[in-house]
C-alpha cells in the first residue's frame, strides 16, 4: 500500500497526517499524526492590518521543515498541503506562499472557505459509523470557522470569519479576561450567528446531530473527560460528548483564572491556555444558536477529507 500524507497550514498551528491508503470501505489507516502551534495568525487583525508578521512565518517555516523530513522518513517525497484561515485573507500570503516555495521547495495551495468545509465533511463523515442522516458539521480554527449541513437531500457549507486566536487577541486583551471583555466578545459571536448562520438554522431541523472538529473542540472534550495530552488518540477521543452544562461549568471555573494556572488542567495542551475561553465560549454559543444540549467530537477532519479526496481521484484516474 501507498503512503500518503497531508499538512494544514492553519492560524494557530501546522498539522500532518502520514497514512497508507486502504480499501473502499476503509481508505486511509493513519500511520502519525502530528502538530505544533506557530501562531501564524499573531498580531493578524492588530492595527487592522491583515498581514502575516515575519516571527510567525519564519516559525511556520521552521515546522514545516520539521514535517517535511519526517513525511520523508516514511517515505512522502512530497505530501499535500494547504494553507486556510488568516492565509486565505491575508494581504502578503503570496509573499508566505513565495517563501515556502524558495526555502522549502513545498507546494501549497490556498483554499476556497467552502473547499475547506467540503473535504472537512468528507473527513468527519469518514469516522462515522454509521453516518447520521442529517449532520451538522462545524470546524473551529484559528481564524475562521467552516459549518456543514448535511441531510439525505442537500448540502450546505458556510465559512464564517470567527476564530480562536483573532477572537482572542480582538477581544479578551486582558489576562484573566474582564467581564467586559467577555460580553463584548460573547455578543460579537451572536452578531456572527444572526447575520452569516440564520440561514443554516432556518434550513436545520431539531433532529441534526451537531458535530465539531478543530483543535480546540478536541481539547475541550479531552479537559471535559480527563484525557491527558499523552493520551491523545483517535481512540480516546472520537465520538466524546461534549455537553452544554459542563462547559459552561468549565468555562466559569477557567475564567477567573490567569492563563499559566489553567495548564494545570488535565487535556489542555499547552500553546491553548489562552485561546481555550474564546474557542469554549464560541463552542457554547454554538449550542445555544442551533439549540443543541451536547456536540460529538470528531478527531478526523480536514486531513482524512485531503487524503480521501486523492485516494478517490486516483482510483478514478
Amino acid at each position: 500500500m501507498d503512503t500518503i500524507a497531508s499538512i494544514e497550514i492553519g492560524s494557530n498551528s501546522i498539522r500532518m497526517l502520514i497514512a497508507e491508503q486502504g480499501a473502499l470501505d476503509t481508505p486511509l489507516i493513519p500511520m502519525l499524526r502530528k502538530r505544533a502551534i506557530t501562531r501564524l495568525g499573531e498580531d493578524f487583525n492588530r492595527n487592522r492590518s491583515g498581514t502575516l508578521k515575519p516571527d510567525p512565518m519564519a516559525r511556520s517555516i521552521a515546522t514545516l521543515k520539521e514535517f517535511l523530513g519526517i513525511a520523508n522518513r516514511f517515505g512522502v517525497a512530497a505530501p499535500i498541503a494547504v494553507a486556510t484561515g488568516v492565509v486565505r485573507e491575508a494581504t502578503n500570503r503570496d509573499t508566505f506562499i513565495a517563501l515556502m516555495a524558495e526555502q522549502l521547495e513545498c507546494e501549497v495551495k490556498v483554499i476556497s472557505g467552502q473547499e475547506e468545509a467540503r473535504l472537512t465533511e468528507m473527513g468527519v463523515l469518514s469516522s462515522f459509523r454509521p453516518r447520521p442522516q442529517s449532520v451538522g458539521i462545524f470546524d473551529l480554527g484559528g481564524g475562521s470557522t467552516e459549518f456543514i449541513l448535511s441531510n439525505e437531500d442537500k448540502t450546505t457549507y458556510v465559512s464564517v470569519p470567527l476564530g480562536v486566536v483573532t477572537s482572542m487577541e480582538t477581544y479578551l486583551v486582558s489576562d484573566p479576561p474582564k467581564d467586559q471583555e467577555i460580553r463584548r466578545l460573547s455578543k460579537h459571536i451572536q452578531d456572527i450567528c444572526d447575520t452569516r448562520l440564520a440561514a443554516l438554522r432556518e434550513l436545520s431541523n431539531e433532529e441534526f446531530v451537531l458535530l465539531g472538529t478543530g483543535g480546540t473542540v478536541v481539547t475541550l472534550g479531552a479537559m471535559i473527560h480527563g484525557v491527558s495530552g499523552d493520551n491523545f488518540s483517535e481512540k480516546n477521543l472520537q465520538g466524546l460528548s461534549i455537553g452544554k452544562n459542563t462547559a459552561e461549568n468549565l468555562f466559569e471555573n477557567l475564567k477567573d483564572m490567569p492563563a499559566v494556572e489553567r495548564l494545570s488542567t488535565v487535556g489542555l495542551e499547552p500553546g491553548r491556555e489562552d485561546i481555550i475561553l474564546p474557542g469554549t465560549l464560541i463552542i457554547l454559543k454554538f449550542m445555544d444558536y442551533f439549540g443543541k444540549d451536547e456536540i460529538i467530537v470528531s478527531y478526523s477532519d480536514l486531513l482524512e477529507g485531503i487524503l480521501i479526496q486523492y485516494t478517490e481521484g486516483a482510483r478514478d484516474g
